[in-house]
């Protein structure tokens, strides 16, 4: 079983964002969007291209030179219609970069976009906001807002970082980036005065960076970080004609995202994607063609109890809605999915958002060293072109993702018992163990005392230890009272040869709602008692109470069946 090194991880935070003693800090930038002018289009080349990093966009060791260039590298607008000033054309493009947390600011570190042509951005202006100002708040609580005017103008290297330091520090997380000129040189096609050559009818950079104060210490990981399985291999049943190619979807933690919470994708777009060709816009890839499959190779037999994945573009859709799941042991092959492990689980509701880390967590545990992943849907709504009733965005002719991790299990300090992964202790979790508990599952997940079974045990450390409440609860209000009958008497299986869930009175996880399950109740003894945590000890009268209640429950039961 091979994993991530934390202690490895930590070191190479050239990655991360977060960078060794030699060089300088970075502050990572989760996210970046940008707001076009009226009538100017879009993006010619993806704007997550300006937060690429240390390690991936530029060299995280000094000089820190840009290390990728054009479509995978920069980010730059649509065009006014060469020649033209895009700026006077059509107004400043908005940038809006969120660094995750309030941060200590002390300067901006750009990139240029090209040594070639007039597009890239000379001056700009800055407003910012914190975390509790949100996104809308510039200028709400800090009146800075600095110019920053180039007088070389003919100096727009591609590769040089410029870095332009503030007259005073700033503590926030949003920044807004307004370009307020480039290089355009009337009339722009290279013979104006200046010399400058052709362009300006676009705007572009080529990274936007963010360096910390020189005594900034980034904090050490705590023990609940998650860590993820090394991908060895990927093969796409589409490689051939990929536009992307499906090896940007194991680029891993610390590149493909990064490896601290919350695990935000770092790259999309050329440089970080995967999507396949297009069958001829507009139309349904999968009225074309057969859906796209990945095979993803561990290396070795591995446990696995969950999948991640990051979506693909929020601006078309194109990504991947729904997909399903197969397994192979090293033994089986990997063409010998379902020989071995008939667990084939389908998932839905993939958002598009390409940044976040979508978590996917299985029903049972696997120990499989390849896995088959099936797209199966796709954002796609008739007509593709975006004016479908349901409001989705144009595209649907491709299929894609960003980036595909699965954890370790154990790793992350998740939550105890919450078998669905939402982060929360919920009716889907008892009832999903209660399930297995009568099926007799010996799954790993589910037991939860550690004695290699999962049955009625597990049942009562989930509701008891876990959960704070009583056996009984059926409704999970965190108490067993009257109500709990009312909502388990009213699904009507009490007796019945019919398989119940908690909700519907099997408090003991045998699968059936039956006098069992209020010898367990009348054990616990918590009837009519209120919050557990609030009860010291328990009187013996409310184990009475309880069978008297359930007593005329069956009374009235059999009234009504005579």
């Amino acid at each position: 079983m091979r994993k991530l090194n934390w202690v490895a991880a930590f070191a190479a935070v050239g990655m991360l964002g977060i960078q060794a003693a030699q060089a300088d800090v970075f502050f990572p930038v989760e996210s970046v969007t940008v707001t076009y002018p009226d009538g100017a289009g879009g993006a010619l080349w993806p704007e997550s291209n300006l937060i690429q990093g240390p390690g991936i966009g530029f060299d995280a060791d000094e000089p820190h030179d840009k290390i990728l260039d054009g479509d995978v590298g920069n980010w730059v607008t649509d065009a006014c219609g060469f020649p033209c000033d895009y700026i006077e054309s059509f107004g400043s493009p908005i940038i809006e970069l969120d660094l995750g947390t309030d941060r200590l600011l002390s300067e901006i570190s750009t990139w240029g976009y090209s040594d070639s042509n007039t597009n890239g951005m000379a001056d700009f202006t800055l407003r910012f906001a914190t975390a509790a100002e949100g996104p809308g708040g510039y200028g709400t609580s800090i009146t800075y807002n600095p110019e920053f005017v180039v007088e070389d103008y003919f100096e727009y290297d591609a590769f040089e970082r410029r870095s332009f330091a503030f007259d005073q520090d700033v503590t926030a997380r949003y920044i807004e980036l307004v370009p307020t000129r480039n290089y355009f040189d009337d009339p722009g096609d290279g013979t104006g005065e200046n010399g400058w050559g052709p362009g300006g009818d676009r705007v572009g950079i080529g990274e936007i960076a963010f360096q910390a104060p020189d005594d900034f210490v980034p904090e050490p990981p705590d023990g609940n970080q998650v860590e993820f399985y090394e991908i060895d291999d990927i093969i796409s049943s589409t490689e051939f004609t990929d536009l992307y190619p499906a090896e940007n979807l194991i680029q891993g933690p610390g590149l493909g995202f990064l490896a601290v919470e919350p695990h935000s994708v770092t790259s999309t777009g050329q440089a970080g994607s995967w999507v396949t060709e297009a069958c001829g816009f507009p139309c349904d890839y999968l009225d074309t063609f057969d859906a796209p499959e990945l095979v993803l190779d561990l290396g070795a037999d591995v446990d696995l109890n969950e999948i991640n994945v990051w979506g693909y573009a929020a601006t078309n859709a194109n990504g991947v809605l729904e997909f399903e799941l197969e397994f192979a042991t090293e033994a089986d092959g990997d063409t010998g999915f379902g020989s071995s492990i008939s667990y084939n689980p389908t998932f839905s509701d993939v958002e598009l958002d390409p940044t976040i880390r979508q978590q996917f967590a299985f029903d049972e545990t696997v120990t499989a060293r390849y896995v088959l992943l099936r797209a199966l849907d796709n954002y796609f709504e008739e007509p593709g072109d975006g004016s479908g009733e349901l409001g989705r965005p144009a595209g649907g002719d491709r299929i894609g993702l960003s980036e595909i991790a699965f954890p370790i299990p154990g790793t992350g300090g998740g939550v105890p018992g919450d078998f669905n992964g939402n982060g929360m202790l919920d009716a889907e979790d008892i009832d999903g163990l209660t399930i297995a508990s009568a099926a007799g599952s010996t799954d790993a997940l589910f037991d939860l005392n550690d004695d290699g079974n999962v049955n009625s045990g597990d049942v009562t450390v989930w509701i008891k230890d876990l959960y704070n409440s009583w056996i009984g609860d059926s409704n999970l209000d965190g108490e067993f009272s009257s109500r709990d009958f009312v909502a388990v008497f009213t699904a009507g299986k009490f007796e019945q040869d019919v398989d119940a869930t908690w909700g519907e009175g099997d408090w003991n996880g045998d699968g059936r709602f039956n006098s069992s399950d209020f010898v367990a109740a009348f054990t616990d003894g918590g009837f009519e008692l209120g919050p557990r945590g609030a009860v010291s000890a328990v009187p013996e009268p409310a184990s009475a109470t309880l069978l008297a209640f359930a007593g005329l429950a069956l009374l009235g039961m059999a009234r009504r069946r005579n």
